[in-house]
């Protein structure tokens, strides 16, 4: 399913439409919608303002399983990236975790102009993102009762991977560690641009793994499992 937020989404707008979904009230998007739409400005430094001046639209399609999501690849014009969720139940109505194919912001610089975009960042800082947005979520009632706390909640490093079928592996949402913190992993594949020895279709890609923030917030509830 193919979702377009106007011509180019601003991340703090994504990120308002993600408070609201966990808040319990209906969004118009799925939430790997969101979520891929607000890492491709994330990762990639987009400037809105700048995108949309040239010409740039963004969009997500949603894949409804595996298969298709592999063949996948995210586009540059128009800008348009790629989610997979996984689930804890099997109904699928529980996301766990979400799998983004976004553009790196070296290969949009090409394309749109060096103003569009910044320098590449790494997945962990859309992990930060979701649980600033998480924990803006809970209730007072609900801080009180928290499992994890903030306080008890590390966002880890990227864990690189080397090939697309590497990233595409069995890899945790979340784990506890040391000291019984919640630890937030990503996983990560990026292919600069300007790696000219790989097929243009394999580069200017930036994939990576996030947790999805429902699954965040009930886990620092102790309502879900690791």
């Amino acid at each position: 399913m193919r979702h377009t937020i106007g011509r180019g989404i601003l991340a703090l707008g994504a990120m308002s439409t993600c408070l609201t979904a966990l808040s319990g009230t209906a969004s118009a998007a799925a939430p790997a919608d969101d979520l891929c739409l607000r890492a491709q400005h994330q990762t990639a430094g987009l400037d809105t303002a700048a995108f949309q001046a040239a010409g740039g639209e963004l969009s997500n399609v949603d894949y409804p399983d595996r298969a298709s999501f592999e063949k996948s690849k995210p586009t540059e014009r128009p800008l348009v990236t790629g989610s997979y969720t996984t689930y804890e139940d099997e109904g699928r109505t529980l996301p766990r975790q979400i799998r983004c194919k976004t553009k790196r912001s070296d290969h949009l610089q090409l394309v749109y102009g060096q103003q569009v975009a910044g320098p590449e960042e790494q997945c962990k800082v859309v992990n930060e993102a979701t649980l600033q947005e998480v924990a803006a979520s809970f209730t007072e009632a609900e801080r009180a009762a928290l499992v994890y706390p903030v306080s008890k909640v590390v966002v880890d490093r990227d864990v690189p991977a080397f090939t697309g079928w590497d990233w595409l592996w069995e890899f945790p949402a979340a784990y506890r560690g040391i000291g019984g913190r919640l630890h937030l992993p990503s996983r990560s594949l990026s292919v600069p641009w300007t790696w000219g020895a790989l097929p243009e279709s394999f580069r200017g890609q930036h994939y990576c793994t996030f947790i999805a923030p429902s699954y965040l917030k009930r886990l620092m509830l102790g309502q879900a499992v690791l």
